[in-house]
């Protein structure tokens, strides 16, 4: 049996290599013909050299770029981007960078020219983009998502401070909050004005804060139809809300995402649609249900309160004394111009500022309210990412970080190194 079957095997060896040898010339030829058709039909490009005086800005020439690893009082790892220029400057005061609800750092840090982080590092500013747990970096493999927004306020804040406290060798920092990043900022300085915990919250290492589009009350008719969804369906039995998965999917529908479907996100008209899907590929993650219920309550209550409700962020911002700039869409559908003049009531900052960005703008500074003109009117995640923003939302916010980013060297130090300066002179003449 055993010879029968090599030889049948030899005998169909033998009949496929002489079919082979038949048809390999022809399916040759056809080969050849059908490759010379597409030459012709799309001719290979030109050899083309690169200019030798070609230079290119690039700009990690500029800007160094490293990761921070922190681990929480609850030992959760976290990840702190850090970007700064390659020559920093020593008398200024380190910015953080929060992003909101189920935001990423693409928010604030988006790709190519898009990132405000970017534009901050190359005015000069040491800046550490935060992302808090189960967001961006700080998202693990395997996520339990057993937390809510108390738990970002008691654990992830206070530890990122300590760090960009740590690695930047200064005792304050410039706190940049988008959306619920802004109320964690709030939050933060009510903990410390009612001395909750004086080793989780220090008003003394606040220099100053901004809002972006931050609320601390809603009203807005849609946001509580969709809580009072939320709160007879079964989805808070589970233990997340799969955000990720709907942004990716929603981001396959251009024609949704250019149209007024979208405004609780933004001003379609004022934010590119390749930034649009850049933003929901790379710019939301999963929120953990008991961050969606804090939320829920925010909404149906009007309020901002802590996670057990023993503490009324709102009631309290009176504690709030640090500068503040207050920065709002005009046509918000997240967080309201009547939202952002609630924060400015309420805050006792002598320095505080609300400033409003629309084609009916205005800025409050000091009691007084100024009517300011831009190109555009701007939603929620388009005061950070929109068309017109790097003209006009991040300029002003450059220009109040400026005046209160630099460090005061105290008179006597300043007096003694005068005098070391005229030392040496007097010695350099002798």
């Amino acid at each position: 049996m055993v010879e029968k079957s090599r030889g049948l095997g030899g005998w169909l060896d033998r009949i496929w290599h002489n079919v082979d040898e038949m048809i390999a010339e022809p399916s040759l030829a056809l080969s050849q013909k059908i490759q010379g058709i597409y030459n012709k039909v799309s001719p290979s490009p030109a050899p083309f050299l690169y200019p030798r005086k070609e230079s290119h800005d690039y700009l990690f020439r500029k800007i160094e770029k490293r990761n921070i690893t922190v681990v929480t009082e609850d030992d959760v790892t976290l990840t702190i981007t850090n970007k700064r220029p390659r020559h920093a400057s020593a008398n200024l005061y380190p910015i953080m960078c929060l992003p909101g609800l189920a935001e990423t750092r693409f928010v604030l840090d988006q790709a190519l020219g898009r990132s405000f982080v970017d534009y901050l590092a190359l005015n000069g500013f040491d800046v550490y983009m935060c992302e808090l747990r189960g967001h961006g970096k700080s998202r693990h493999l395997k996520e339990r998502y057993d937390w809510n927004v108390q738990t970002f306020l008691d654990y992830d804040v206070p530890a990122m401070i300590e760090t960009v406290r740590r690695e930047s060798g200064k005792d304050k920092l410039i706190w940049i909050g988008h959306s619920m990043g802004g109320m964690l900022l709030l939050g933060y300085l009510v903990s410390a004005g009612l001395n909750k915990n004086k080793d989780l919250y220090d008003a003394d290492f606040i220099r100053g804060g901004i809002t972006i589009g931050s609320p601390v009350n809603f009203n807005q008719i849609s946001l509580v139809l969709a809580s009072m969804l939320f709160k007879i369906t079964a989805v808070p039995r589970a233990p997340l809300i799969p955000t990720d998965f709907l942004s990716n999917m929603l981001s396959m529908f251009p024609a949704i995402l250019d149209s007024p479907l979208t405004y609780h996100f933004w001003n379609y008209k004022n934010i590119e649609t390749e930034n649009k899907i850049l933003y929901l590929k790379d710019g939301l993650d999963n929120i953990a249900t008991g961050v969606m219920r804090d939320f829920v309550e925010y909404v149906l209550s009007a309020d901002f309160h802590s996670s057990d409700g023993k503490i009324n962020y709102r009631e309290n911002l009176f504690l709030i004394d640090r500068p503040m700039l207050i920065v709002s869409g005009s046509i918000d559908r997240m967080a309201s111009n009547e939202t952002a003049q609630t924060i400015y009531d309420g805050i006792s900052s002598q320095d505080k500022e609300l400033r409003v960005f629309g084609q009916r703008g205005y800025l409050i500074r000091d009691g007084q309210r100024i009517k300011v003109k831009d190109k555009m009117d701007y939603g929620h995640v388009d005061l950070t990412l929109g068309a017109r923003s790097k003209e006009e939302v991040w300029p002003y916010m450059l220009n109040w970080i400026r005046k209160r980013a630099k460090i005061e060297v105290p008179l006597a130090e300043s007096q003694s190194s005068e005098d070391g300066v005229a030392n040496i002179t007097s010695i350099r003449r002798s």
